[in-house]
């Protein structure tokens, strides 16, 4: 026996628990066999075990339908036992059956010794997978996204009067070896640092200054104490910022954060590359800083950072390298009369690895420069040296269509509602999906209200918005068994198409219909539960699944990044862990969920 047990140690949850809790189980755990059609645990009856496979196959079924299918190391019978209530399910054992059985009362002792080893029974697939992550060496990391900004990490600050002489307060900050100071004012404080002395010297007499308040940053950018330290990362990252105040609740100064401090939890180049982007004063700088992003990527996937924190560290980076390339591109007499937009997964801040380039300007009415090609192209093969990709469906600022005037999107939105077709309605939905990077931001919030008010007087037009969503079927099938591609992709399921798609669609359709200007899912989600279209319990599963479709979709990127192949959106089932197989599984119940709440709330099946 003492061997067998050995081999539940890798698995959850015995992974959860330490050498006593398999002392108890090698006295308590007794080996059974069960040939095929035997039945477990029925419907609607007691359990008095748990099972622990070791060789075979069971099935749950709920009313003659399959739930799940429990294979060698899957554990069941553990939350019924938990809750006292009668099984849901009816197990029956499908191949026959080699399997350790735990009796209620050792079973409940080690949940009571074990708390970690009890909540794993009550957690959804991301859950579990977190509670995992916390037994692993690179666990501390984990731990480190839910670390707060507090007192124990903050520099004391050095805080002078507006009115200090300024070679007097610079004293100050020699005196205590302190790299700022904090200036309080009138109202409100201000900040010095490096930049600001630089000033002093080169301006002290041209300028006539005198006091500390004349060479401040104001008014200063602060966060709160208890904010998560990867905001914090993310705030100085995007303002560009090394020394940041941190305020409690009566907005008094509590000390001083650093963003040195942050990067020794954070060991990635994030600062590195928003410095670089931040100084390039040529393209080639630009390309050279950018081109390093994916080094950043891999280092924080492989410390165990979800995928959607990846994604806002990658988006302020990028937002910061498209302004540096709109100034360097673009000429000046043009910036104040065009925008230039994001589309897609950039737009929606949801993308990690480069896949492919989507943008597209507008200029304001009267306004179309002759020479816009030659402009265009410049900025296009500036991105493909830095590793975008040319969009297959030429969605880019190249294309004439993708650069016109407002006047002219707005007539291409009034031609897309007339005329539903699916090539009109990915148009319609790839400029739904659009953002500001640069430029003239009124020049698409006007573009954006058009459509707002258009579509809402169109009476179809947000069902035939809402069609395509049918396009995909689920990659489950019966029994809940994946279905695979073919060919090139066998074994892979094309998880875009088949999960990710259903719930970006759907979340992109019902946005439009109930006024929600945020592009971001996970925060069109969020807007649904808020106006009631969506209970809690639904947006919450959207969300995880959202979170695990993108994380094995960017593992999967990542591999095939390493082995040098082309980067796509199919996952390998072959290759998959249990775990991330049924991770994978929920997201594509949930998906499909979605799915059919929006095809019934458009009523899809009776539009032609």
């Amino acid at each position: 026996m003492t061997e067998l047990l050995k081999n539940l140690h890798p698995h959850p949850p015995f992974s959860l628990v330490d050498e006593k809790a398999f002392i108890l189980l090698e006295h308590s755990m007794q080996i059974a066999y069960y040939p095929d059609d035997t039945i477990l645990i029925d419907q609607g009856g007691v359990c008095d075990r748990v099972y622990i496979v070791i060789k075979g196959a069971v099935e749950s079924f709920r009313d003659e339908e399959v739930v799940n299918i429990y294979h060698e190391n899957d554990i069941f019978g553990g939350e019924e036992i938990l809750k006292e209530q009668p099984s849901k399910e009816r197990y029956l054992v499908t191949q026959e059956l080699i399997c350790y059985e735990l009796e209620k009362e050792p079973f409940l002792q080690l949940c009571e010794n074990y708390p970690s080893f009890k909540e794993y029974f009550f957690s959804s697939i991301i859950q579990k997978i977190e509670l995992i992550k916390q037994k692993k060496e690179f666990a501390s990391m984990s731990d480190i996204m839910l670390a707060r900004v507090e007192r124990s990490i903050l520099h004391k600050p050095c805080v002078v009067t507006h009115d200090m002489p300024i070679k007097e307060a610079l004293q100050i900050m020699q005196d205590q070896g302190v790299n700022s100071l904090l200036v309080k004012n009138i109202k409100g404080y201000g900040i010095v640092t490096d930049a600001d002395l630089r000033y002093f010297i080169l301006n002290e007499e041209r300028k006539n200054l005198k006091v500390i308040s004349d060479i401040q940053s104001y008014p200063i950018l602060s966060l709160r104490e208890g904010a998560y330290l990867f905001s914090a990362l993310l705030f100085m990252t995007k303002n560009s910022i090394k020394h940041m105040p941190i305020l409690d609740d009566e907005e008094n100064i509590l000390g001083s954060l650093e963003l040195i401090d942050i990067m020794s939890f954070f060991s990635n180049q994030s600062y590195l590359l928003s410095t670089q982007i931040d100084k390039a004063s040529s393209i080639e700088e630009v390309v050279d800083a950018a081109s390093r992003l994916d080094i950043m990527i891999s280092s924080l996937y492989t410390k165990g950072v979800k995928s959607r924190y990846i994604a806002k560290l990658v988006n302020e980076i990028n937002t910061k390298m498209y302004n540096k390339l709109f100034m360097l591109i673009f000429p000046e007499s043009w910036r104040s009369k065009m925008a230039l937009l994001l589309l897609g997964s950039e737009a929606r801040a949801e993308q990690i690895l480069r896949t492919d380039q989507d943008n597209a300007i507008i200029f304001e009415d009267g306004f179309e420069p002759k020479d816009a090609e030659e402009y265009c192209d410049i900025f296009y093969d500036t991105l493909e040296k830095i590793g975008y990709p040319r969009c297959a469906g030429n969605v880019m600022l190249t294309n004439p269509k993708w650069r016109q005037s407002l006047s002219g999107y707005k007539h291409a939105i009034n031609e897309w509602i007339d005329n539903p077709i699916q090539k009109n309605l990915i148009d319609m939905a790839t400029l739904f999906d659009s953002r500001v990077i640069a430029g003239r931001e009124d020049l698409h919030k006007i573009l954006i209200d058009y459509m707002f008010e258009s579509t809402a007087n169109s009476a179809n037009i947000i069902r035939y918005f809402a069609k395509p969503i049918e396009s995909f079927e689920s990659a489950l099938g019966l029994f809940s068994q994946f279905v695979t591609a073919t060919g090139e992709h066998k074994n892979e399921i094309d998880i875009k198409k088949t999960a990710l798609f259903l719930i970006v669609h759907g979340a992109r359709v019902l946005a439009l219909e109930n006024g929600i200007r945020t592009t971001n899912t996970y925060d069109r989600i969020k807007e649904l539960n808020n106006l009631g279209f969506l209970n809690r319990e639904d947006s919450r599963d959207i969300l995880q699944a959202l979170i695990a479709i993108n994380t094995l979709r960017l593992g999967a990127q990542l591999k095939k990044r390493e082995n040098g192949e082309h980067i796509d959106n199919y996952v390998s089932i072959e290759n998959m862990g249990k775990m991330d197989k049924d991770m994978l599984k929920d997201a594509l119940k949930t998906a499909e969920k979605f799915k059919q709440i929006v095809s019934y709330h458009f009523k899809l099946s009776s539009l032609g």
